[in-house]
């Protein structure tokens, strides 16, 4: 049987859209201003979803701590210039917004808030959410349940009546930390073991698969 919801909240990166390659040419154009070698795409994905310092400090360990904030702002430069070069929509995201376009529908990303909202509005689905998040819309970023607790607060919704989807370990992670559904996605950036290995509720292979499950 399905389960009623009020409010959904989507993870960006790997979620709802396959960001990975803009993401793995800006890691790839801050190694070489460092003089580095490029870094396989998939070796970069490994680190996405735990917001940009995260990416990185894993993505450039040999300028460590040193230089940091000068790879940030190689990296963010870069980026923001070509955060939609190549990324686009996962199949059936559209589709699966308008099913629940009557329900509270959020972005809750760990991605820095500037950059989400210039993703989301830049594929031309910012008019289909009720909020956009971001790592810095609260004070701590998922794993942490804080930004789900923020959307739940902000819209009065009980969280038993709220569901995360995403891609990652730390989507669910922080669903299960705030008490709402979650649904795992096996199709984007993340590695499949560590979010199998969270438990979530639901585990899906297309987001089309989504109001198999819900409504």
């Amino acid at each position: 049987m399905k389960k009623a919801i009020e409010l959904v909240m989507f993870d960006l990166d790997g979620t709802l859209a396959d960001t990975g390659h803009d993401l793995a040419d800006s890691v790839n154009f801050t190694r070489a201003h460092f003089a580095l070698t490029p870094m396989p795409e998939r070796q970069v994905y490994a680190n996405v979803g735990r917001g940009v310092e995260h990416l990185l400090k894993q993505s450039l360990p040999e300028e460590g701590a040193k230089r940091f904030a000068e790879v940030m702002r190689v990296f963010l430069e870069y980026y923001e210039a070509h955060l939609l070069d190549r990324t686009v929509l996962y199949p059936g995201v559209r589709e699966v917004l308008g099913y629940f376009r009557d329900k509270r529908r959020l972005v809750v990303s760990n991605k820095i808030y500037r950059l989400t909202e210039a993703v989301v509005h830049g594929l031309g689905i910012a008019g289909e959410f009720d909020a956009i998040l971001g790592g810095d819309s609260a004070a701590e970023k998922k794993p942490h349940p804080a930004l789900l607790q923020l959307a739940l607060a902000k819209f009065h919704v009980a969280a038993n009546d709220a569901l995360i989807v995403g891609d990652g370990d730390t989507d669910i992670e922080a669903g299960k930390r705030a008490g709402v559904a979650t649904c795992g996605v096996t199709y984007g950036l993340g590695n499949i073991g560590d979010m199998l290995a969270a438990k979530p509720d639901v585990v899906i292979d297309s987001i089309g698969e989504l109001p198999t499950y819900f409504c």
